[in-house]
């Protein structure tokens, strides 16, 4: 047995779009006339008005347009609304795949459901999450060294097993979590790196008990990272808040997940 759902936004409780409008909306792209989608589509010239029509009232920005004049004529195109709009629909639709192909084959066993349910909404101790793009990927037949690019623009090495990185399907351009525990990160008022990673940081707050200390730092690309210490080890390095500091970790020690 196989589960399949469609997906269909809604806008103030009115429909919006789905499947057949992104089709629509697919075709005026391609050719660059409603009457011409609406015709490679088998509808009418009307029903693909009202739809398009609906969609521009309940978006907060046309997604479709009319240009006049030119060498054909002029014609209808697509907004950058528009291709936005397509665009977020199949990606979501991607993510409902994958889904849905992850519990094909358990749908007839509640405990294998409730097993994926608790692993669809795990929670981590780890108190930094990163998200980077694979920049770099140099693999043996044991293990990976991956480089990433975190969104603020710092790049990142993190080192998997080889069976890691097959299981994951990890490729360029693939975007990963890196999961970072806060204990595994080393502070220094030094740029030269402990680690392969060093990344530029500026410390934005301190607390403290009577045996350890945690820093809050915010990277040079936006990015926010969660350091802990001992407290002789803080005391040690004479750290206030404002100080320019630097983070690194060991590629072995970050996780990553998709």
């Amino acid at each position: 047995m196989n589960i399949k759902s469609n997906i269909w936004f809604e806008n103030d409780k009115h429909g919006f779009f789905g499947k057949g409008r992104i089709e629509l909306l697919e075709k005026i792209d391609e050719y660059g006339s409603i009457s011409a989608a609406a015709k490679a589509m088998k509808m009418s010239y009307k029903a693909a008005w009202d739809a398009i029509n609906e969609m521009n009232n309940l978006s907060e920005s046309p997604i479709v347009k009319r240009e006049s004049g030119g060498k054909g004529g002029g014609g209808t195109v697509l907004t950058e609304q528009g291709h936005t709009t397509i665009a977020l629909y199949k990606q979501l639709e991607k993510m409902q795949k994958h889904f849905w192909d992850s519990i094909n084959n358990i749908t007839n066993d509640i405990e294998s459901l409730e097993s994926f349910s608790k692993k669809m909404t795990f929670r981590t101790s780890a108190r930094n999450q990163l998200l980077g793009s694979v920049k770099n990927i140099d693999a043996s037949k044991l293990g990976a060294n991956i480089t990433l690019n975190l969104s603020g623009g710092e790049d990142v090495e993190v080192f998997i097993t080889r069976r890691s990185l097959d299981e994951m399907q990890i490729t360029n351009a693939t975007k990963l979590f890196i999961l970072l525990k806060s204990s595994w990160i080393k502070i220094s008022k030094s740029s030269k790196a402990e680690h392969n990673n060093n990344i530029t940081c500026t410390l934005t707050n301190i607390t403290t008990d009577s045996n350890n200390a945690e820093v809050d730092l915010l990277t040079s690309g936006g990015n926010s990272l969660t350091a802990s210490l001992s407290l002789k080890s803080f005391q040690a390095l004479s750290l206030q808040e404002g100080d320019t500091v630097w983070a690194s970790f060991k590629p072995s020690n970050a996780i990553l997940a998709l």
